[in-house]
């Protein structure tokens, strides 16, 4: 069943599809048992003398789909007309904070490709100081298979300005400039979202709106020439929100958070669609000012990905944990930094994540942590 919510409006449709690739606000319903007590950060297992502790089971990374490479999907010369300090960026292995679920067109057969200034959507705050990180940057999206998803995407809207299909630059009440939108490049869904700050005098709605557009006709026209274009499948037009509730992370939080898509009447973007498909969920809590205050999120077989981070210095190798209900060859870490906590968890393959901001808790390390417990171990 569809789970529809009342408008945010243009500007906050943007919003949800540039930091969104699920980034909803929530968690499932965590345990009423007592919440275990922070363990220090360290192995999860003690080999001893007659026992090999069990390496971590992460599963393997799919095989390319068919869509076309990043590097052609986003040029260097149309991107920098959009954001000039945008550079390529794995955003999923790279990025300190990046949300599982960013990964859900990949694994159902499409891309997902980012080009940044560095930071982060989920570093970005509504109010900032100079120098406080402000993600701005440019994500390309494909969803092959996805003729129908986007007929729904687009009936599924209150109104057709606030489709996550309608092409469209916005400015918000932040001093940024959002373009979103989608096209069908065959049976394929292509979808481009960009984020600037309004910072200098081409970051403007009307200037920047025929720049996006070309991106998006270029995007289209890669797609379109790709195997990714003609592929032919149950073209499913299933989507839905996760259901989230706020009580684990309230327990820990310093600060009142709520869902993202609580009382509002939010329309489907690529990323529900995506991530239905995988059987994905994603939440995130924001504060008074829809700031990202938590975020949850988990997407099976993608505990490479994990691997992956590890490898790369993202998440912290020392700072594995103890989490109860997990398995032999599971494992989590928690990595902090001066914004956030997160915790990865990979249990069967699948990589579950809990994200904490400094923002929302003081001691952001433990809560995190007591989070993570109350909520994966119930």
């Amino acid at each position: 069943m569809h789970k529809k919510t009342v408008t945010r409006g243009v500007v906050a449709v943007a919003l949800l599809a540039a930091l969104s690739t699920g980034m909803t606000a929530c968690t499932p319903t965590t345990s009423a048992d007592p919440t275990p007590t922070p363990t220090d950060a360290s192995p999860s297992s003690s080999p001893t003398s007659d026992q090999t502790p069990a390496t971590t089971d992460f599963g393997t990374e799919p095989s390319a789909g068919d869509a076309p490479a990043c590097d052609a999907l986003l040029p260097d010369d149309l991107v920098r007309a959009l954001v000039p300090d945008a550079e390529p960026v794995d955003a999923i292995t790279e990025l300190a904070h990046p949300a599982a679920t960013w990964n859900a067109t990949r694994l159902a057969g499409g891309t997902g490709c980012w080009a940044s200034n560095g930071s982060s959507p989920l570093d970005d705050r509504a109010a900032r100081t100079a120098d406080e990180p402000a993600y701005e940057g440019v994500r390309v999206a494909v969803l092959p298979d996805a003729a129908a998803a986007f007929r729904t995407a687009g009936t599924d809207a209150t109104a057709p300005a606030e489709s996550a299909t309608t092409v469209r630059c916005a400015v918000s009440d932040a001093a940024r400039v959002y373009c979103n939108g989608g096209v069908l490049a065959g049976t394929a869904w292509v979808d481009v979202a960009v984020v600037r700050l309004q910072t200098a005098a081409d970051a403007t709605p009307e200037a920047m709106q025929p720049e996006y557009e070309a991106l998006l006709e270029h995007a289209r026209e890669t797609v379109a020439a790709s195997p990714a274009a003609s592929v032919d499948g149950d073209d499913s037009d299933d989507w839905s929100f996760t259901d989230c509730t706020t009580d684990g992370v309230a327990a820990v939080a310093d600060t009142t958070l709520r869902d993202s898509v609580t009382l509002t009447d939010t329309p489907p973007t690529i990323d529900e669609f995506a991530q239905s498909r995988v059987g994905g969920s994603t939440c995130r809590f924001v504060g008074p000012e829809y700031t990202t205050g938590a975020v949850y999120a988990s997407v099976p077989d993608s505990g490479w990905v994990v691997e992956q981070r590890l490898a790369a210095g993202t998440v912290d190798r020392d700072g594995r944990i103890d989490l109860p209900g997990l398995g032999a060859r599971d494992a989590a870490w928690r990595t902090c930094d001066e914004l956030a906590c997160t915790i990865d968890v990979v249990h069967d393959r699948t990589w579950t994540q809990y994200l904490l901001t400094t923002e929302a808790a003081s001691d952001t390390a433990a809560a995190v942590e007591r989070w993570a417990a109350s909520s994966f171990g119930s």
